[in-house]
């Protein structure tokens, strides 16, 4: 079972930074978990489909100088609930909220805290943004910075790769992914800590990036799953129960095709009334809409990729639950 430690350990020093966050403001996240077990030759042994741990709510609270102060709010899956305050200077970095704000409009190779020292009061090891790119959310395009990092841990190897919106500071998502060698099986598990809202793209090998599902929604998207068995993705989604919501899927045309049907908590859904399909650029464009409140959504196809390998699947809910609440503990304890 893979383990990560959160953030490191640093030693900071006081000065200046760009405030872009403003008191009230509010960001709703979803925490989520996938993974994988592959044997020596690096055939799939098994997997972890990806699945939502717990949401959290952040609030800005207080803007004092370059002090950054939030409450988050968080909500497992099976209803326990947990709240608290951190805050953070974006002049640089101290506090208990590390990356979960940063300073706003910092360039590329700026460092997302512009003073920051580490313990012999240099910048060597600054973390500084290594791109600005352009991420697609149900609103439109944000433009967001990006930081990555690879390392190892504890004989894993990591990589983590942080999203910020460049004009406010404030996370727009943050992916950890760690692998090691256990018994003669390389175990990888991604964490998916990501903004609501936001493109999700999920992956049916999971840790392979080949036929990305593309999913933009006003929903929290709890879980996806491909079946090549039986043909289908599966989706739960969730929102202000009584609200509409709408779910925008697009599905590489390689991957799942034929004739479709699509199902709402196991009723069929209606083509040009609950859905419309169209085809365009290699994707089959699925458009759903419904009132929100917690729904399984299927769409299933008569025709499916052939070298798609079949694969021995976790019982989702056990092997997300247990890796969850050893990865709850350890955030807790960062931001206490």
């Amino acid at each position: 079972m893979l383990v990560f430690a959160l953030f490191s350990s640093l030693t900071f020093v006081s000065a200046a930074g760009s405030i872009g966050v403003v008191m009230g403001q509010t960001s709703e996240y979803a925490y989520g978990i996938s993974g994988t077990v592959r044997n020596s030759d690096g055939t799939l042994n098994r997997t972890i489909p990806y699945s939502v741990a717990y949401t959290e709510k952040i609030t800005i609270t207080q803007v004092s100088g370059t002090n950054i102060t939030f409450q988050f709010e968080r909500t497992l899956l099976n209803g326990t609930q947990d709240s608290g305050t951190s805050w953070i200077d974006v002049s640089n970095g101290n506090g208990t909220g590390y990356f979960v704000v940063v300073s706003a409009n910092v360039n590329v190779g700026g460092s997302v805290y512009p003073d920051w020292k580490n313990s012999a009061q240099t910048t060597e090891g600054a973390p500084a943004v290594n791109e600005t790119v352009s991420l697609q959310s149900s609103n439109g395009h944000i433009e967001a910075n990006h930081l990555s990092y690879i390392y190892s841990n504890e004989n894993q190897t990591v990589s983590e790769d942080y999203y910020w919106e460049k004009s406010t500071g404030l996370m727009l998502k943050w992916s950890m992914s760690g692998s090691e060698v256990v018994d003669g099986l390389r175990e990888t598990l991604t964490i998916h800590f990501q903004r609501v809202g936001l493109r999700n793209v999920f992956y049916p090998f999971i840790d392979d990036n080949e036929y990305g599902v593309m999913i933009d929604s006003t929903s929290t998207i709890l879980g996806f799953e491909f079946n090549q068995t039986e043909k289908n993705l599966i989706m739960n989604v969730t929102g202000l129960s009584g609200t509409s919501g709408f779910c925008t899927v697009l599905v590489p045309e390689g991957l799942l095709y034929g004739t479709f049907n699509l199902s709402m908590d196991g009723y069929d859904l209606v083509e040009d009334d609950d859905y419309s399909i169209t085809h365009e650029d290699g994707y089959y464009k699925f458009d759903i809409t419904y009132i929100h409140s917690t729904h399984t959504i299927e769409i299933e196809g008569t025709q499916v990729v052939p070298e798609f390998p079949a694969w021995l699947t976790l019982p989702l809910f056990m092997a997300a639950t247990m890796i969850a609440a050893l990865l709850y503990k350890k955030r807790l304890n960062k931001t206490e």
